[in-house]
């Protein structure tokens, strides 16, 4: 059935409501406390943006960290021929990316919840949302008590969804153009540690560009969380996101290193 101009127009509107939720591209809190939102407006079906908003409060620390480790390395690598300058703004393009990324699946994420809601299946169908994907979350936002092992493989279909419209292709073009061995290295092997993990249970990547990979975390962090239950979770996400809900103003600042 085509869409009528009215369909179309709220279309559009939640495409602009979902880039206002997702705040700007730099302010990771900011996306956390949307992918929250999304979370209960889904009436907590949507335990993809649940999951998310713990990705990204975790980034939003872990992300520092490894800035001022960049810093350090760009000025005392001996292993390649590069300046400094070029090293750290190499880096920073690659942090870049992870936000762009971690964005646009949000929007991604807003827009597929809120056209399933407002405007139905086969207007979401129409849009791109697979067909099984778009219909299982409609059930499950109208079931009283979704079946968990639905939930589940619905998390699963979704994940691998945004790895191959969005996650894969940005993260491999941003490792093509990290051309600093040393740091692009330690890069591939991030730690993973969300909020709700328990102490010595984090999740070291062996290679971050391998998708098998990313989804089998992905996996895990599913498990864990509804292991400790989702509502619980959800309500420690939101206290860590209260303590500071929005970015810091050095965030936004370049560093000397990549001026010079």
């Amino acid at each position: 059935m085509p869409m009528t101009d009215a369909t179309e127009t709220r279309y559009q509107q939640i495409r602009a409501e979902a880039e206002q939720a997702a705040g700007p591209l730099t302010s990771l809190r900011m996306r956390a406390r949307g992918y929250l939102d999304l979370y209960h407006q889904s009436n907590g079906v949507c335990i993809f943006a649940l999951v998310a908003a713990n990705g990204a409060l975790w980034a939003s620390w872990y992300l520092i960290c490894a800035k001022l480790a960049a810093m350090v390395f760009a000025c005392t690598d001996p292993t390649v021929r590069m300046s400094p300058a070029k090293r750290y703004r190499q880096f920073a393009a690659y942090v870049m990316v992870l936000k762009d990324i971690n964005k646009l699946v949000m929007v991604k994420t807003y827009v597929l919840v809120h056209t399933i809601q407002e405007l139905g299946v086969d207007t979401a169908i129409a849009k791109g949302v697979p067909e099984d994907v778009a219909r299982d979350y409609d059930a499950a936002m109208r079931s009283p008590n979704p079946d968990p092992a639905l939930l589940r493989d619905l998390y699963h279909r979704h994940f691998l969804w945004e790895q191959e419209r969005v996650v894969t292709e940005k993260l491999n073009e941003g490792f093509a153009a990290f051309t600093w061995p040393f740091m692009s290295a330690l890069c591939q092997r991030p730690w993973v540690w969300f909020g709700y993990f328990r102490p010595g249970k984090s999740m070291n990547f062996k290679s971050f560009t391998d998708q098998a990979e990313r989804v089998e975390k992905g996996l895990i962090a599913y498990d864990r969380a509804v292991a400790q239950g989702v509502d619980r979770i959800a309500r420690l996400s939101a206290a860590r996101i209260k303590i500071y809900p929005g970015r810091a103003a050095f965030m936004k600042r370049p560093h000397p290193i990549a001026q010079t």
